[in-house]
């Protein structure tokens, strides 16, 4: 009986992967931000940093303790009013916010590139349909007016700072006028809960109403800019 030479095996991995590849590091970037935000959720050395005054208080080592740790915090995501709190409670309003704004910039950053990294060009030559355009639409809106619309999103008092950050990294967006516009439009959410911080040590009820002002204003200031601006515009 004549052999039967065997059936060649098709690639499938390689010819799956031209498909995947231009999703494999948006989706590693991805993991990693979701992993280390529930681990840093759950790590008792961050915990005791952000309420354990004593250790942030000593010096400049423990600012600078405090500076890095809540870099990190910010930077996967995690709500930088908790460390503008502590940064309050620990070291007043006005050097706590100082120190809270430095790291919540630090950490906006590293998403920035951490997303410039993982994807910037792949996700827009990637997606297709409408998906496509508004990905398309939005790189061109952050693109064009990167200052005034992340100045308008900061301000807002909804929306996700690390999904900001990640977008913004994977435009074509200069990272200059970002850190501008990060720095500026975080000061109103970051003097609240550094006042709120202060107020908690002291009792002190002008804290907490300067804090419910800003809140407001902030607010407010995000959606006229949105809604007069063209920053909102399709």
């Amino acid at each position: 009986m004549e052999d039967i030479p065997p059936r060649s095996i098709p690639p499938v991995a390689g010819a799956l992967w031209p498909l995947v590849r231009p999703f494999a590091r948006p989706l590693l970037m991805l993991v990693v931000l979701a992993a280390g935000a529930v681990w840093l959720r759950h790590a008792p050395w961050l915990d005791q940093m952000l309420h354990g005054a004593g250790l942030i208080r000593e010096g400049v080592r423990g600012r600078l303790v405090f500076v890095v740790g809540a870099g990190v915090w910010c930077a996967f995501g995690l709500p930088r009013q908790v460390a503008a709190f502590a940064a309050g409670l620990a070291y007043g309003a006005l050097e706590g916010l100082a120190l809270i704004t430095v790291a919540s910039a630090l950490g906006s950053v590293c998403g920035f590139y951490w997303a410039r990294w993982a994807g910037q060009g792949r996700v827009l030559r990637a997606g297709s349909g409408r998906l496509g355009e508004s990905l398309a639409r939005l790189d061109g809106v952050l693109t064009a007016r990167p200052f005034l619309s992340v100045l308008t999103l900061r301000l807002l008092p909804v929306g996700s700072a690390l999904l900001l950050n990640l977008l913004c990294g994977l435009s074509g967006m200069a990272v200059g006028p970002f850190m501008l516009a990060t720095v500026l439009g975080g000061l109103p959410q970051n003097a609240m809960a550094a006042l709120l911080g202060a107020g908690a040590g002291v009792g002190a009820v002008w804290q907490y109403a300067a804090a419910a002002a800003l809140f407001v204003l902030s607010g407010a200031l995000g959606v006229w800019l949105w809604r007069n601006s063209r920053v909102a515009a399709p």
